[in-house]
């Protein structure tokens, strides 16, 4: 069941809401992040509805809409408006996770984010800035911003469990790291509206890893797929909340996994993987139902 609401926060606010026709006192609550430029209906498609396809095991997905489809996020560098640079969309986010959870009864211990694109960066700020809200996040497309270009609070950190997706042609996002912006390639040098210096994939793993106390390196595996090579990298320590990080092989700056208009799995896309199922599995929360509770 889907619903377009607004929440009032500073301003209005407006969001998408699919949910179960039933909604299970304690179930979880995903938020979607869109990307630069996108609206919650754009982030759906991009995603072919996998994300979507969470409600029918129970999980209530809203995806939120930054002002003038873009985030105040953990990047220091301004993306179109300064303006936005002034938007508390940290505090927007929690005050929004807080009444989808009263209205729904939902459990405050399992609230996650995924982001795609800039909605990665909005994660990131959202893990950093937010503790205690989340209980996992996921980063599809999007590498830490180097130090000097990182807008995180100096307060006391909180371990969250981290999932990464990147691509190795990604020519917005390079997988190696550098300045974002635009590409007609990953290995071309001259870029268009930067934003600034980024960490690698892997480098944001790791910071991520560090973070969450684990030291050392990390395990990998390399996933034969039904259309090319995924690698997998895992930190894991006793008493540390995991990271683990996907490297798609030849993967662009894109959603793994399936596109709106097909709703199967697109083996050009990702190699196969299906961000989705990945993310539903490494968050725990595969095993919902929603055969009673909360209806309209």
């Amino acid at each position: 069941m889907t619903t377009q609401l607004s929440y009032d926060y500073q301003r209005r606010r407006s969001y998408e809401l699919v949910r179960p026709h039933v909604v299970v006192p304690g179930a979880p609550l995903v938020l979607v992040l869109h990307g630069f430029g996108d609206t919650p209906n754009a982030m759906r498609r991009y995603s072919g509805g996998s994300f979507d396809r969470y409600a029918e095991r129970g999980i209530v997905v809203a995806y939120p809409n930054g002002i003038g489809r873009e985030w105040n996020s953990a990047r220091r560098a301004v993306m179109r408006s300064r303006s936005v640079k002034q938007i508390d969309d940290v505090g927007f986010l929690r005050a929004l996770a807080g009444h989808l959870i009263d209205t729904w009864s939902l459990d405050p211990q399992r609230v996650f984010v995924v982001g795609f694109s800039l909605g990665g960066q909005m994660a990131i700020r959202l893990v950093c800035d937010a503790p205690g809200l989340l209980a996992g996040a996921a980063l599809i497309s999007s590498t830490l911003p180097a130090p000097e270009n990182l807008v995180c609070s100096g307060g006391a950190s909180v371990a969250v469990p981290v999932v990464t997706f990147h691509g190795t042609a990604d020519p917005l996002a390079p997988w190696g790291g550098g300045t974002v912006g635009l590409r007609c390639s990953p290995r071309q040098r001259r870029v268009w509206f930067g934003k600034g210096p980024h960490l690698s994939a892997p480098a944001t793993g790791r910071w991520f890893a560090e973070r969450n106390g684990i030291e050392g390196a990390g395990t990998f595996e390399w996933i034969r797929t039904v259309a090319g090579w995924v690698g997998r990298t895992d930190y894991r320590a006793p008493g540390c909340e995991p990271v683990t990080g996907y490297t798609l092989v030849g993967g662009k700056h894109e959603i793994p996994g399936t596109r709106w208009r097909r709703l199967l799995p697109d083996t050009t896309v990702g190699g196969g993987l299906v961000a989705s199922d990945v993310i539903a599995e490494f968050f725990g929360i595969g095993s919902e139902t929603a055969s009673s509770g909360t209806t309209d």
